[in-house]
């Protein structure tokens, strides 16, 4: 007979207790005392959602329908099901899990580009793979650090360049705050976020301005583990609307450009917009001219969005910052 159990997480002696049971240090040994369904209690108070910008960098979305929205080549981006796996609820996967096979996937099962891993693999902490169903009651599998105290890291092996990504976020055995951080290749943390998890999903997607090298997730009690689902990684062409018969009959220079660059339209501009490769708004202008001039000199050398306005039309295009 299946039984419900309802527990509160404890950090007690270096481990963790579940309603006065035995400390665990990881989420297999916890879970291979129980057969029941496990249902996570809930504390409002303790579960905000919120995030927070380092470098103004990262644009975060809220749903899968904005990501999928803003990336309009979704399709070429890397996606991992998890799917191949042990046919266990749960099962440890050594240290790190990866197209390389292991002790949970076969070789060329999981997606190349990519490992996942914890903090702790360089002294032995191993990973957990999650099924779906069961007692975690979650709909799709996933992977996951086993030690409490191991933050689980996802590391993009740089075959080809990541700026998106787009997962759903459990916290399979109990609800509680999951902290994500974003690291660059060039300049180290990014940005940082907090997610209500459960083990219902939560979606987590972002676009970043820089290469990612890796993001790492944690619960900042160290009583909670960290699963990941349903992975989209690689590099979103922002979709920016444009309306493509008033771009044809519109003119800009110089493109590359230092300095600034000129519109020269029929049509009066009213507005101009600058954008960032990850769709973030980094400058606007007023010009109310058809032949506008817009400011580039500030910006770091690389490619941008620029969109402009007249009346009920938009016009979207690419340049070069020198």
């Amino acid at each position: 007979m299946n039984q419900t159990i309802f527990f509160s997480l404890l950090i007690l002696c270096g481990g963790f207790t579940v309603s006065g049971q035995t400390t665990a240090t990881t989420a297999s040994d916890f879970l291979s005392d129980y057969n029941g369904t496990v249902t996570p209690v809930v504390d409002e108070e303790k579960v905000p959602f919120g995030s927070k910008s380092l470098q103004q960098s990262i644009v975060f979305y809220s749903t899968f329908d904005e990501f999928e929205t803003a990336c309009s080549n979704l399709d070429s981006l890397t996606f991992e099901d998890f799917e191949g796996g042990p046919d266990a609820d749960f099962q440890r996967c050594g240290t790190a899990i990866s197209f390389e096979g292991g002790e949970c996937f076969p070789a060329d099962e999981i997606q190349e580009g990519v490992v996942y891993t914890n903090s702790g693999a360089d002294v032995g902490a191993t990973m957990i793979f999650v099924n779906r169903g069961s007692f975690f009651n979650i709909p799709d599998p996933g992977v996951s650090s086993n030690n409490f105290f191991s933050s689980t890291h996802v590391q993009f092996t740089r075959e080809k360049p990541v700026t998106s990504v787009a997962f759903d976020l459990y916290s399979p055995i109990g609800s509680g705050i999951i902290n994500l951080r974003i690291f660059g290749v060039t300049s180290g943390l990014l940005d940082t976020a907090s997610f209500n998890a459960s083990n219902v999903a939560q979606f987590v997607g972002f676009n970043s301005e820089e290469e990612i090298e890796r993001i790492e997730l944690q619960n900042p009690d160290n009583v909670l583990i960290e699963t990941v689902a349903q992975f989209y990684f690689g590099s979103c062409d922002i979709a920016l609307s444009s309306d493509e018969a008033f771009l044809s009959n519109v003119n800009y220079f110089p493109n590359p450009a230092k300095n600034e660059i000129t519109i020269n339209a029929e049509a009066v501009v009213e507005n101009i917009e600058v954008y960032a490769l990850n769709g973030q708004q980094l400058t606007a202008y007023s010009t109310n001219s058809p032949t506008p001039s817009f400011d580039i000199s500030t910006l770091a050398p690389g490619i941008y969005f620029a969109k402009f306005y007249s009346k009920d039309q938009v016009g979207t295009f690419k340049f070069v910052k020198e």
